[in-house]
């Protein structure tokens, strides 16, 4: 059993080059930046395909789940507090789909999560951080309100944190994003998030 599991997505459209697939991929290199035993994984921008990957994931449950996600929106790491239940029908995913209107009608779920703490912790380091309570309206929150649901469905203790990251500096992404991070402050910062989750 894994004791965490960190997750980024691929590109998308207008995001070729997603910082959070960066950032597994620092990982992959640098393993010993995370807890030992932790599993990195890339989910599908497809609608139809993330939630079964989620399911996958806490078959066997790990203490922590720990989604991250790009946002141009991003004014440092950012804390999601919630998902909603709304997707916007004119955002397709990277083949094309969109969620049926269906899906769209969800009530709010919270992450148990203890952000305030966590926002202390990075402040310790001079990480950037701050929480957000709307995780937009794509892939990002459709995952983490699934990831949510499943664990408390379950009845599972494993403690469920979506993170948006904004831009890396130096990259194409950086000239419109409303911030940019080196990528080693952004690994620094997720490690530290994932440190406090499973301690």
């Amino acid at each position: 059993m894994a004791k965490l599991v960190l997750t980024g997505f691929g590109a998308f459209p207008g995001v070729p080059d997603n910082p959070t697939q960066r950032l597994v991929a620092h990982f992959r290199q640098k393993p010993a930046l995370l807890p030992q035993g932790t599993t990195l994984h890339l989910l599908d921008v497809d609608y139809r395909s993330v939630g079964a990957q989620i399911d996958a994931l806490l078959h066997e449950p790990p203490h922590a789940l720990l989604l991250t996600g790009y946002s141009h929106h991003a004014t440092s790491i950012m804390l999601e507090a919630r998902a909603h239940g709304i997707c916007a029908p004119d955002k397709p995913d990277a083949v094309g789909h969109v969620p049926a209107p269906s899906i769209m009608a969800l009530p709010d779920i919270f992450t148990p999560v203890d952000l305030g703490t966590l926002c202390l912790a990075l402040a310790e380091e001079d990480l950037p951080a701050a929480i957000s309570h709307d995780a937009g309206q794509y892939l990002c929150n459709f995952s983490y309100r699934h990831a949510l649901e499943r664990v408390e469905e379950r009845g599972l203790s494993t403690q469920v944190l979506f993170v948006h990251v904004p831009a890396l500096s130096d990259t194409a992404l950086a000239a419109n994003a409303a911030a940019s991070l080196p990528l080693e402050s952004m690994a620094r910062a997720l490690a530290r998030i994932a440190q406090e989750l499973v301690a």
